[in-house]
């Protein structure tokens, strides 16, 4: 009888239709300590791609790859699938939309060793291909856009509450539970939130720099918001907790641009309000350190993007909070 081998670490990586992504992800993984110490879990929500394909086909050739059903489609579901049906003692979740520096999983092991915290992570480092795409990368590390997450800058190394993606200890999630299957775009914060008020801490560090490859046209950026402020209302209302003043703003953003255009029916200077907004973003962008040269194009739109992320993560935190929908038990 052949002797199946027990990983220290299983990797999970949610998947859908991802059959263009999934080599360059591994081999941004694969190292000798991923071989000889690691499985990797790929959450599979039905793939039509060929996705499922390519996953078989590693899997055959590899012991330590395998393909986990979810059927239910959404991430969350499929991260809580493999993670009880992981074997190692640690959970290192990835994303196959990122590409990760040279030793990123023995990394996180030994940051989990060292600090004690119970999840850790990286920073998110946006970069597109195209001229939108990096454009939105520039918005996603700039603070009008993505307020004080220490994760999104990148300019700091120590306890934070909140990092990107994570790597815990698998009994974790014997003490706080599983991923909430009822947050579907904010499980993340969502979980962080339950490891702070169980006594646990969470720990960034900044030279881990994860790639993360942005939405490729506005209406896609504007739906990425939209869900993610919807996400953070149950979080929200799930905690009753603000965690900071970056998500308090653009939710009051959203009734003040409108008390703005009704009190401008009656006196027609509140109808400046809402193009003033927009020009003061659009200023801030041209005056932005980022970008590699003085007149980058990209700082042209920076404002336009701005004002998408704001009122767009505005207007999903008030929908779920107005027309909540009902919740999984």
């Amino acid at each position: 009888m052949i002797e199946l081998r027990i990983p220290t670490v299983s990797i999970i990586i949610p998947t859908l239709n991802e059959s263009k992504n999934i080599s360059r992800v591994l081999d941004s993984l694969m190292d000798d300590f991923v071989r000889n110490e690691a499985e990797i879990l790929f959450a599979d929500a039905q793939s039509t791609d060929g996705t499922r394909d390519i996953i078989s086909s590693l899997s055959r050739n590899n012991s330590s790859i395998r393909l986990i059903d979810n059927p239910e489609k959404f991430q969350v579901f499929g991260l809580n699938r493999a993670i009880q049906e992981a074997r190692g003692r640690y959970i290192i979740r990835a994303d196959a939309h990122s590409l990760y520096p040279e030793g990123y999983v023995r990394r996180c092991i030994q940051l989990l060793e060292e600090t004690g915290a119970w999840n850790v992570g990286g920073v998110m480092v946006p970069r597109g291909d195209s001229f939108f795409q990096s454009a939105v990368a520039l918005a996603m590390r700039h603070p009008v856009g993505v307020g004080d997450a220490r994760f999104h800058l990148g300019n700091y190394s120590g306890f934070v509450d909140t990092v990107y993606l994570g790597a815990f200890p698998k009994d974790v999630f014997d003490r706080v539970g599983l991923y909430d299957p009822n947050n579907i775009t904010n499980e993340d914060a969502e979980l962080n939130l339950r490891i702070l008020k169980a006594g646990g801490k969470i720990y960034l560090d900044g030279s881990l720099e994860v790639i993360y490859t942005p939405r490729n046209s506005l209406a896609a950026l504007a739906r990425q918001y939209f869900r993610y402020g919807r996400g953070r209302c149950y979080t929200t209302l799930k905690h009753k907790r603000m965690t900071s003043w970056r998500q308090a703003a653009p939710v009051l953003l959203i009734p003040g641009l409108a008390a703005s255009i009704a009190a401008g029916l009656f006196f027609p200077l509140f109808f400046l309000i809402p193009p003033a907004y927009w020009m003061s973003l659009t200023l801030i962008g041209l005056l932005s350190r980022t970008g590699g040269t003085l007149f980058d194009r990209r700082r042209l739109i920076l404002g336009t993007l701005f004002a998408v992320m704001h009122t767009c993560w505005g207007a999903g935190f008030l929908s779920f909070l107005f027309f909540r929908p009902s919740l999984r038990k």
